[in-house]
């Protein structure tokens, strides 16, 4: 199964017997994506798993999530990646501008790069990836949508980039709004999770694991998955820096 053939649904399902889980941008932690999904969520091939933009950039490891995700594609996992500012930023880098920009962009994860270019197999599966989906009683976005215009699932710029998180029941048909791409302490996560409320953030800044200007890195710095059934929120904290320490005593 093509990614291309894989992704030409924007209206999912719910899978037969199996659960729903709805991730936040995990922004190249690879590790602690790993850990989330195979021994937090003990992800099963019943289940499915929606990933709300942006996997890659900022972390240590976009290559290698990129990786992994393929890897469960292939292997049958029901994953639905979204597209993120961020894989769209690097899709237009590698077809606008120059290779020493390009390289810049990828600087921590060169392996993305084939002779000075984005490679062809991670630049399809990107361009493959969908703005939003929706489920029954959901719709899933990276950022937000334009409500404003007459039809607003064609704003895509909206849908990567919007920072202001209001709601339309009517666009919406009165469905959840589960979004990413604004790092969001945990407790206000928590927050929206147990009132319902129609707009839920599941951005925890996953990265954001040290003293930052703008946020409380004290509750920042984990990934965030809600089962959409159930409503329970499963956090996974950043392990890459603890990885990295292991792998510089291995050494």
């Amino acid at each position: 199964m093509t990614t291309k053939n894989y992704y030409n649904k924007i209206k999912i399902s719910n899978p037969y017997k199996g659960r729903r889980f709805a991730v936040g941008d995990i922004h190249a932690c690879y590790y602690t994506f790993k850990e989330l999904i195979e021994n937090q969520l003990s992800l099963k091939k019943n289940d499915q798993l929606f990933i709300l933009g942006d996997i890659i950039d900022k972390g240590p490891h976009s290559k290698k999530t990129l990786d992994y995700i393929l890897k469960l594609i292939k292997k049958g996992y029901l994953i639905y990646p979204l597209r993120g500012n961020h894989e769209e930023t690097l899709i237009y880098t590698s077809e606008n501008e120059s290779k020493k920009i390009l390289k810049w962009l990828v600087r921590k994860s060169p392996n993305l790069l084939n002779q000075g270019k984005l490679h062809t197999k991670y630049k399809d599966f990107i361009k493959s990836l969908p703005f939003y989906y929706e489920l029954d009683n959901f719709f899933l976005v990276h950022a937000n949508f334009n409500y404003n215009i007459e039809k607003p699932f064609k704003d895509k710029s909206s849908m990567l980039w919007k920072r202001k998180f209001d709601y339309n029941a009517k666009t919406l048909k009165n469905k959840t709004l589960v979004h990413g791409h604004q790092p969001t302490e945990i407790g206000d996560i928590k927050c929206m999770i147990r009132k319902k409320k129609k707009v839920i953030c599941l951005d925890n800044g996953v990265n954001y694991i040290r003293n930052h200007k703008l946020y409380n890195y004290l509750q920042m710095g984990s990934l965030c998955a809600l089962n959409l059934d159930t409503f329970e929120l499963t956090i996974q904290k950043n392990i890459e820096f603890e990885k990295k320490n292991a792998n510089t005593i291995l050494i």
